[in-house]
């Protein structure tokens, strides 16, 4: 007879544990610095300014050195590598996660938690539109398709330029009847660079403008 064995979990409930740690790191003041996959890469704190530091300590001989010294200590900035193994096991830098150390709360603070959700999505999707500057990764990693299988999470992008017309009404705003007409007329002019560009050439309410900023990519 054997022992249990565990069975591995789906991809989209290892993204939801991978979330809900980020979460809470992100009310403590962490910040996303790369996520891919199943492991996201936080970090907090600055690091102090070496060349100010280094120029004051020779101008005073020496004598600004425990200062700097300090600095060091009290600024230096700190990284978090946090992942989900295919068993739903969180793993903080190699070793078993056991929690954010964080003071007790009377009770669950729902507002707080959805702040800190969505400015994490909002994160997630700044970095992913520098990510995708490089056209080629940004199709391996298929941002901007939720239509398409992924692993990559992007914090919601559509990318306005290649999806069929049911995704597009994931922005507010854009009905089904307005994303048939825009995939009319993306078929005849091939592709938008912008949201502004795209709400002119459709003649889209001016309304949209902002959700099209937030939410949409154009890629080539």
């Amino acid at each position: 007879m054997t022992g249990f064995q565990p069975v591995p979990l789906p991809p989209d409930r290892r993204e939801a544990i991978l979330n809900s740690v980020i979460m809470q790191h992100v009310s403590l003041g962490w910040q996303i610095e790369s996520r891919f996959d199943h492991q996201v890469v936080l970090v907090r704190g600055n690091e102090p300014n070496h060349l100010a530091h280094a120029v004051i300590t020779v101008f005073l001989c020496g004598l600004w050195l425990p200062v700097w010294l300090i600095a060091m200590a009290a600024n230096s900035k700190q990284r978090a590598i946090i992942s989900v193994d295919p068993y739903g096991n969180i793993m903080h830098g190699g070793m078993p996660f056991i929690g954010v150390p964080v003071a007790p709360q009377p009770r669950f603070n729902q507002n707080a938690h959805a702040i800190a959700m969505a400015n994490m999505r909002r994160e997630l999707r700044w970095k992913t539109r520098e990510l995708a500057q490089n056209v080629v990764l940004a199709r391996d990693l298929r941002i901007g398709r939720p239509d398409l299988p992924r692993q990559y999470d992007d914090g919601g992008l559509i990318d306005m330029n290649h999806v069929p017309a049911e995704v597009m009404t994931a922005i507010g705003g854009i009905t089904p009847d307005l994303a048939d007409h825009i995939v009319q007329i993306r078929s005849k002019v091939y592709s938008f660079s912008s949201a502004e560009e795209m709400s002119v050439v459709c003649d889209l309410p001016p309304h949209l403008t902002p959700e099209l900023v937030e939410y949409a990519i154009f890629l080539p």
